[in-house]
C-alpha cells in the first residue's frame, strides 16, 4: 500500500458555533449531539431526538452503547431490531479539510476528518488512509464530499459517513462502520464486525470477515452477496443509467440475496 505523506493535507479547527436549529451541530462536533438516526425502516433513516422521553429499542440502544454525549445511526435488521450502533461521539478531536484540495489525508486515533459541503470536485484527489483506533471521516453527502483516490481502514472501530470515494475501499480491521457513503471501485471487507448501511457500491464485493451488517444498501455488481453470519436488510441490486450519470435515479433490478459462506 502506498504509504501518503501527512504533510501535505492542511488542517483547521471546525469553528466552535452554537445554533438555535436542532438539526444544526453544536460545539466543534461537526453533527448534533443527543440524536439519532434510525435507518432500515425508511429511506433516509428517521431522525430522533435522545432524551428521557424517548423509551424505543433505539434510544435505548444508543445511550447503552454511546453515552448521552454523542450522535448515533442506529441500524435495524429486517425484524426490526438494532443490529448495530453508529457512535459519533462528542469527545474527539476535530480536524477539518479546507476548501481547496489535498492530495492526500490520514486519520490519527480519536480523530474526525471533517469534509466540507461545497459541490467542488475532489477534497482530496488521492487516498486516505484511517491509521488510528476510533477514527472518522465524516462528510456532507456523497454528492459534494469526495475523495479522489481509494480509502484504506487499517485500525480498529473507523467510521465512514457521507462521502464518495473514487476508487477502493478496503476494510483490514475490526468493527469498520460505514452509512451513507458511495463506493465506486470494490468493496473488500477482510475485518469483522463490519456494517454498511444506506450505501451505494458499483464494483466487486469481497466478504471473508465474520458478522457483516447490510442494510438499504445499493449494489451495481452482485445480485447475491455470501459472508460468514451475515445480517441484511432490504438491500437492491442497481443498473447505472445515463440520467444517474447526470444527478438522476438508477433503475433498481431486485433485492439482493444473502447467504452463508462456508
Amino acid at each position: 500500500m502506498r504509504k501518503i505523506v501527512l504533510g501535505i493535507l492542511s488542517l483547521t479547527w471546525v469553528c466552535a458555533c452554537e445554533s438555535s436549529d436542532p438539526s444544526e451541530p453544536q460545539g466543534v462536533t461537526p453533527y448534533r449531539l443527543g440524536q439519532a438516526l434510525v435507518i432500515g425502516e425508511s429511506e433516509g433513516g428517521e431522525l430522533t431526538t435522545v432524551n428521557a422521553a424517548c423509551d424505543t429499542d433505539a434510544c435505548d440502544a444508543v445511550r447503552e452503547r454511546c453515552g448521552s454525549d454523542a450522535y448515533a445511526d442506529v441500524v435495524l435488521d429486517d425484524s426490526g431490531n438494532v443490529a448495530d450502533v453508529l457512535c459519533f461521539r462528542g469527545n474527539l478531536e476535530v480536524e477539518e479539510i479546507g476548501l481547496d484540495p489535498v492530495g492526500s489525508a490520514r486519520a490519527g486515533n480519536n480523530t474526525v476528518l471533517v469534509f466540507d459541503s461545497e459541490d467542488d470536485g475532489d477534497d482530496v484527489t488521492g487516498d486516505v488512509v484511517l491509521e488510528g483506533n476510533n477514527s472518522v471521516v465524516y462528510g456532507k453527502g456523497a454528492d459534494v464530499s469526495v475523495i479522489g483516490g481509494s480509502l484504506s481502514i487499517e485500525k480498529n472501530n473507523a467510521i465512514v459517513r457521507g462521502v464518495s470515494i473514487a476508487g477502493d475501499l478496503v476494510i483490514d480491521k475490526n468493527n469498520a462502520q460505514l452509512s451513507f457513503t458511495e463506493i465506486h471501485g470494490d468493496l473488500t471487507i477482510a475485518g469483522n464486525n463490519t456494517t454498511l448501511a444506506e450505501c451505494v457500491v458499483h464494483g466487486q464485493v469481497r466478504i471473508s470477515g465474520n458478522n457483516t451488517v447490510l442494510v438499504r444498501n445499493q449494489f451495481a455488481s452482485t445480485g447475491a452477496i455470501s459472508g460468514k453470519n451475515l445480517t441484511c436488510n432490504d438491500n437492491v441490486r442497481f443498473v447505472a443509467t445515463e440520467a444517474a450519470d447526470a444527478g438522476g435515479a438508477n433503475d433498481f433490478d431486485a433485492e439482493v440475496s444473502c447467504g452463508d459462506a462456508r
